[in-house]
């Protein structure tokens, strides 16, 4: 087999890219594809980033491909140029050559990009990706600097259950009149991030405009006995840009499945899809809480349960880090959890050790 030849990918590897995605599922007892068909670029093309794509020609087709988000964020207090490194897919790699040559395309997309910060997740059971891009190895002296930032969760609420309503914080959909008490709100929150989002600079806005499906209907505010907004949460549904297909139930999930689906053919819930079909799911994105007061963020969860209850969807999801003071808001919902650690990224050159504590920007909905 020759070695293959990074290479910046373009439109006309469309077709390519999605094969690939295909064929590398992620794996563990589920056993997921990623589907961004018709247009693999079209999750990039809905946010304000500028998006670098490499990919590895083999004799086969496509070895193997990595993609870096550009925008800027907030990071330190102050404004600067980050960006996630996602979409790391690699098939028939025998020679491994993908860590050989990573360092060094790192340290040209920090050159060409002007960023040298970096944030990544990785599935906390991928032991063997964790060690192949976390753990030194000799000869490779370009080999980026992985430094653990937190461990978080994918909280998935499952759609099963009649909602119910336990808080009595008022929710409703967000009007025009809203938007700069909500854009205040995810600002201040997001300028103490580290890889915070621009809400100070249109991002709303523009998520808005260019996200498919997504409108103002779909932001939730939370009020206060005042009528001040002190909570919001947006429901948005990626089917357009971005699906999970099942390839496969292992091990403890195979028992999931078979439960589940007995239970949802007397209560008549959504069964879960058989492989070769898709999940139906929503994620709940653009989070904010005023204070962390986990009473208005369960308000805010409860009427995403209630308006997503009974549309045909399996569940809606969202992230929280360890420790998240907002955690208590999900006890009592049938949920699935899915383990991540979120990782920043730095060159060989210049590593840096230490980064600013608790939520960072990351989005799981953009992931």
């Amino acid at each position: 087999m020759n070695a293959p030849t990074p290479r910046l990918a373009t439109d006309a590897d469309n077709a390519a890219l999605l094969d690939l995605f295909g064929d590398v599922p992620m794996r563990g007892d589920l056993v997921l594809a990623t589907q961004r068909s018709p247009d693999f670029f079209s999750l990039y093309r809905m946010q304000r980033v500028d998006p670098v794509v490499y990919v590895g020609d083999a004799e086969q087709g496509l070895m193997g491909m990595c993609t870096a988000l550009i925008r800027d964020g907030w990071l330190d207090g102050r404004v600067q140029k980050v960006g996630y490194l996602g979409d790391l897919r690699i098939r028939f790699d025998r020679s491994r050559a993908f860590p050989r040559f990573f360092g060094e395309y790192f340290e040209a997309l920090c050159e060409r990009t002007g960023c040298s910060q970096y944030y990544t997740s990785l599935l906390a059971s991928n032991r063997a990706a964790i060690n192949a891009l976390t753990k030194k190895r000799k000869g490779r002296t370009k080999q980026p600097h992985y430094e653990l930032l937190r461990p978080f969760t994918t909280v998935s609420v499952q759609l099963t259950w009649k909602p119910k309503r336990t808080t009595n914080v008022p929710v409703t959909s967000a009007t025009e009149a809203d938007l700069p008490a909500i854009t205040t709100l995810l600002h201040e929150d997001h300028q103490r991030r580290a890889f915070g989002y621009r809400f100070d600079d249109g991002e709303l806005q523009h998520r808005l405009a260019h996200w498919p499906g997504f409108s103002l209907n779909d932001v939730m505010v939370a009020r206060d006995t005042s009528g001040a907004v002190v909570g919001v949460a947006s429901i948005w549904n990626p089917t357009p840009v971005k699906r999970f297909e099942v390839r496969a139930y292992n091990g403890s999930m195979r028992w999931v499945k078979r439960g589940y689906n007995a239970a949802a053919t007397v209560l008549r819930w959504p069964k879960l899809p058989e492989p070769g079909h898709e999940f139906r799911y929503a994620y709940l994105c653009n989070v904010s809480v005023k204070g962390d007061d986990a009473r208005v963020f369960r308000a805010l969860l409860e009427e995403a349960y209630r308006r997503l209850h009974g549309t045909g969807l399996h569940f809606f999801s969202f992230d929280l880090g360890e420790g998240d003071p907002l955690w208590p808001a999900v006890k009592g919902f049938m949920v699935q959890n899915l383990e991540f650690l979120l990782y920043a990224v730095t060159p060989a050159s210049s590593p840096r050790t230490e980064w600013p504590k608790g939520r960072t920007g990351f989005e799981v909905s953009l992931a």
